[in-house]
């Protein structure tokens, strides 16, 4: 069985959105999805009519999105809203009307889907990866949003006195999820692959987001090494790592951010790798930067 397995990403969707689109073009469709964050809000429109014509749609809400105002990222504002212990910092109301406006009218539970969906949520007290996608009647676009409720920035999902947020926190690549749920042919789009950008970054919000971002990467790559360890398993992992210091809320690279996912799936298809792992920039003790006075790197 053949598993779109899409990461979380934010603002950065485009990339994916421009990548989904090529490999439909290139006759890869999908059989099941799994979705984390941005990757289930794309995931729900592509299990409602996995086609090309869906992924066009897709690309097109994109392009609205940013004239759509979607949500703020203005710091005065999320800066008064912390300082009153406020849950999070931005509100996703108009991005629920967006989803229900814009979502085929025949999908609004698990069960309208035309191909099996996974969309991975967090138990945030316990970290603790919860699945959406096992019980048919469950609210489509209840789950997306709560994958998608980045941990501060988003409100979380509360049920019974218990939060829950953001999939990508625990498994923002879910392979394994994917593989669990029968996959034999994984096609990874991987946003959350970074290419080394810590020399140029800016402002307290991007260095806080890159100290957290890159370790939590590691668990990604746990998963896409169990999956290419195991037998009958055929991993396709595609990075697609442009723009990564792109600030929420910024659309303004909409256009250039889809073209640049289309050229990455193309550049992939042309030289296919099939269970090769690609890693971000690692380091050794004789490529590392030298520390402070008294301070050596521990490798």
């Amino acid at each position: 069985m053949r598993a779109f397995v899409l990461s979380g990403g934010g603002n950065r969707g485009p990339l994916q959105a421009g990548a989904i689109k090529v490999l439909l073009q290139h006759g890869i469709i999908p059989e099941m999805v799994v979705g984390s964050s941005v990757g289930a809000l794309h995931g729900a429109y592509l299990a409602a009519e996995p086609t090309l014509a869906q992924a066009e749609r897709m690309i097109q809400l994109w392009r609205d999105a940013g004239r759509r105002k979607l949500f703020s990222n203005s710091s005065v504002r999320s800066v008064l809203k912390a300082l009153r212990g406020s849950d999070h910092l931005a509100d996703n109301r108009r991005i629920r009307a967006y989803i229900e406006q814009t979502l085929p009218k025949h999908a609004r539970t698990f069960g309208d889907l035309r191909i099996p969906l996974y969309v991975t949520i967090c138990h945030l007290r316990t970290l603790t990866l919860y699945l959406y996608g096992d019980d048919p009647s469950a609210p489509l676009i209840d789950a997306v949003l709560t994958s998608a409720a980045v941990p501060g920035f988003f409100p979380p999902t509360y049920h019974e006195g218990q939060a829950f947020v953001d999939g990508g926190v625990i498994s923002n690549l879910p392979i394994l999820v994917a593989l669990a749920r029968g996959a034999t042919e994984v096609w990874a789009l991987d946003l959350a692959f970074e290419v080394d950008t810590a020399a140029s970054l800016k402002g307290a919000f991007e260095i806080a987001g890159y100290a957290i971002k890159r370790p939590l990467y590691s668990l990604a790559l746990r998963e896409l090494e169990a999956a290419v360890q195991t037998p009958g398993i055929t991993v396709h992992h595609i990075a697609l790592p442009a723009y990564a210091n792109l600030q929420l809320g910024d659309f303004s690279k909409t256009d250039a951010m889809l073209a640049e996912g289309e050229r990455l799936a193309c550049a992939y298809l042309a030289q296919p790798r099939p269970n090769e792992v690609r890693y971000p920039q690692r380091y050794t003790a004789h490529t590392l930067p030298p520390g402070p006075p008294g301070a050596h790197p521990f490798v």
